[in-house]
């Protein structure tokens, strides 16, 4: 049983200065059963996560009344994937601070995480509506990439995840708005925004009938972007693009763009080799694909399956 903490100004007795004082928490699982582990990271890049958790907490010690405490700790222990004590942490936060849409941007991805559907969409949707009439902003990247730019932005973010997580629940089109309304937002004008866009729309387009439109879409990309972090999606918008094949997205082993190749095969009908590859993809991929999960739970009930 894992510790909920209590909401104080006394911090450093929480068990938020000292994660070491807390239970073990308990292991998450797929939504088919498979149980989420970490990935096989290097003792360096462990080390260095550990060290940022330890940063944030000592941060919090020193600064209990400050909204990025909060949002700095739970991000920090959602990186090691201990995404109960995350949640934990911003669920601290806004007590504090009710009105964060950022710490609600933030929760919201954790309870996606760990497969709370449902509360993640309500985070999502209280964030939209605290955002509005505030001037966006960018969202700093906890891990930076190799230019150390920033992509993405709090609104651009809030409804791109709104609408991913839509898609759990199997409202294509709610996933659809969010990502149009998310790819509108003046501060994520970037290349790998688009392509990560372009790849939910087409998906969604797909379910709702909308097929020309989906292959107009893609065919607007072109071959020759450079990316800093979006490879997976590129790979799958050209494999909607009928750039790449089937056989040499799924050996890249990429979750995300071998998801495209698993839902072509739904699309076409093809049912046993859709199931048989959202399974792959969730049980090679560290802590599960949720969008497999949901769909490979939809087919089996569908085909009446066990």
């Amino acid at each position: 049983m894992r510790i909920l903490l209590p909401l104080v100004a006394a911090l450093a007795a929480t068990g938020f200065a000292d994660s070491s004082a807390a239970e073990p928490v308990a292991k998450h699982k797929s939504l088919i059963g498979t149980e989420l582990r970490d990935p096989d990271w290097s003792p360096a890049t462990r080390a260095m996560l550990e060290k940022d958790l330890l940063i944030a907490q000592k941060t919090m010690e020193i600064a209990p009344e400050r909204e990025d405490s909060y949002i700095w700790l739970g991000r920090r222990f959602a990186y090691l994937n201990r995404f109960d004590e995350a949640i934990d942490a911003f669920t601290v936060g806004l007590g504090k601070f009710p009105d964060s849409y950022k710490l609600l941007r933030f929760r919201g991805r954790k309870y996606a995480r760990t497969r709370q559907f449902e509360l993640a969409i309500a985070d999502y949707r209280r964030g939209v509506e605290l955002m509005q009439g505030i001037e966006d902003s960018y969202e700093p990247d906890g891990i930076v990439n190799k230019r150390n730019q920033f992509l993405g932005s709090y609104r651009g973010n809030m409804h791109y995840y709104l609408g991913q997580t839509l898609w759990a629940v199997g409202d294509y089109a709610g996933t659809l708005q969010g990502m149009e309304r998310s790819i509108s937002e003046p501060l994520v004008q970037n290349p790998d925004h688009t392509v990560a866009t372009t790849y939910w729309r087409y998906l969604a387009l797909r379910k709702l009938g909308r097929t020309a439109e989906a292959n107009e879409l893609v065919r607007k990309i072109p071959g020759d972007l450079k990316l800093l972090e979006n490879d997976g999606y590129y790979d799958g918008v050209k494999f909607m693009q009928g750039v790449l094949d089937a056989k040499s997205v799924i050996a890249k082993g990429d979750a995300i763009s071998s998801f495209a190749v698993a839902m072509d095969y739904h699309f076409r009908g093809q049912h046993a080799e859709a199931e048989r590859t959202w399974t792959d993809i969730i049980t090679k991929t560290p802590q599960g694909f949720w969008p497999a999960e949901t769909e490979l739970l939809a087919s089996r009930a569908r085909r009446g399956a066990k």
